[in-house]
C-alpha cells in the first residue's frame, strides 16, 4: 500500500473546509489563549491554531466572540511543493464561528 502524495501548495479555501474543521476540531481554553486542534481540512496533517485572548491587561479586554467568524489557516509544520520561501502549511483557510461559552 502508498501513501498518498501530499497536495501543493494553494493558497484558497473551499466551503467544505469549514464544515470539516467544525467536525473534527477541539477547542481548549488556556486562559490568556484559545487553542484550536485538530487536521487541516486540506491536507489532513495535525495542527494548532492560537487565538490570543489577552496580552495585556488593564481593564476590560475583549475575548474573542462566540458566535464570531474567525479566520483560520493550516499551520501544519510541514513544507509542501510550490510554497512560498519560508512558509509552512498547505495554503488553506477557513472561517469557523466559535461555539457559545467560548472564551468567557
Amino acid at each position: 500500500m502508498s501513501t498518498p502524495p501530499s497536495p501543493r501548495y494553494q493558497h484558497g479555501t473551499d466551503p467544505e473546509f469549514a464544515q470539516r474543521a467544525a467536525d473534527t476540531f477541539t477547542l481548549e481554553d488556556f486562559g490568556s489563549a484559545l487553542v484550536l486542534s485538530g487536521p487541516c481540512p486540506r491536507c489532513g496533517q495535525e495542527m494548532d491554531f492560537m487565538l490570543v485572548k489577552e496580552l495585556f491587561r488593564d481593564g476590560t479586554g475583549a475575548d474573542p466572540a462566540p458566535g464570531r467568524p474567525v479566520v483560520m489557516f493550516c499551520t501544519a509544520e510541514a513544507v509542501y511543493e510550490g510554497s512560498p520561501d519560508g512558509t509552512s502549511g498547505c495554503g488553506a483557510f477557513w472561517s469557523l464561528t466559535l461555539p457559545a461559552g467560548a472564551g468567557g
